[in-house]
């Protein structure tokens, strides 16, 4: 009787100190955050407490409510490795935060080699005043979430411009699946440039007017110009498929 209660003894710390050598094994992620003056920045991290070299794919993304009830995205996502205990900050975003506005972050670690989703970490600020299609965003599907803007100008010319090309934007009933940066830049005098980028490509151009009418129609142009992008890259895309 003895032995059987030792070797079950033995059994049990053994079977524990197997589960606990394979929880450690796990790549842990991490959103950091620091608050400044109305400026939150995010700090997407990951651990791999392991003794093996690691292969990962990450996706960043933050999904901000103004106010006004308009949404801005930031999407950001790539591939990287850890070394065993490495710590790695893997990408930044800064989000000017106001009292009222809402705020909702994921980031996602999957298996470079299996595509499998191993970690997963969220941040929230006033979320119930998100729908709950934002609320309940899925994080196998997050990667292939479509629509993303991203507002980068810096005047109230650019604010107006973002406000009614993100409106048109969002009407289509088929976005990209890739993010859309309006951005804007000074210029001679109190002018300014703005532009919209699409893969790390500056798409149009065009110099800011106040003029209500002249900023919807450069946001249809601008839209125009973003789907013919999309359908050229599409049959790109599927020409060299094998």
């Amino acid at each position: 009787m003895k032995t059987l209660l030792y070797i079950s003894f033995i059994l049990f710390f053994a079977v524990q100190l197997t589960f606990a050598q394979q929880e450690k094994k796990t790549i842990t992620s991490k959103i950091e955050s620091s608050f400044v003056e109305g400026q939150l920045t995010l700090k997407a991290t990951a651990t791999n407490p392991s003794d093996t070299y690691s292969e990962l794919n990450y996706l960043f993304v933050s999904i901000k409510k103004g106010n006004s009830g308009n949404l801005s995205n930031n999407k950001q996502s790539g591939k990287f490795t850890l070394k065993p205990e490495e710590t790695k900050t893997l990408s930044q975003i800064s989000v000017n935060i106001q009292k009222n506005d809402a705020l909702k972050v994921f980031l996602f670690i999957k298996d470079e080699q299996t595509g499998q989703l191993i970690s997963k970490d969220s941040l929230e600020i006033n979320a119930k005043t998100f729908t709950r299609k934002v609320s309940n965003v899925n994080e196998n599907e997050i990667f292939e979430l479509k629509g993303l803007t991203i507002d980068q100008t810096k005047t109230k010319t650019g604010k107006d411009f973002y406000d009614l090309f993100y409106l048109e934007y969002s009407k289509l009933p088929e976005k990209i699946n890739t993010a859309v940066t309006i951005g804007e830049l000074p210029t001679m005098g109190r002018g300014s440039q703005i532009s919209v980028e699409v893969d790390d490509r500056t798409l149009y151009s065009f110099a800011a007017n106040p003029n209500d009418e002249y900023l919807t129609e450069q946001a249809n142009v601008c839209i125009k110009i973003i789907l013919d992008y999309h359908r050229k890259t599409s049959l790109l895309k599927n020409e060299f498929r094998y």
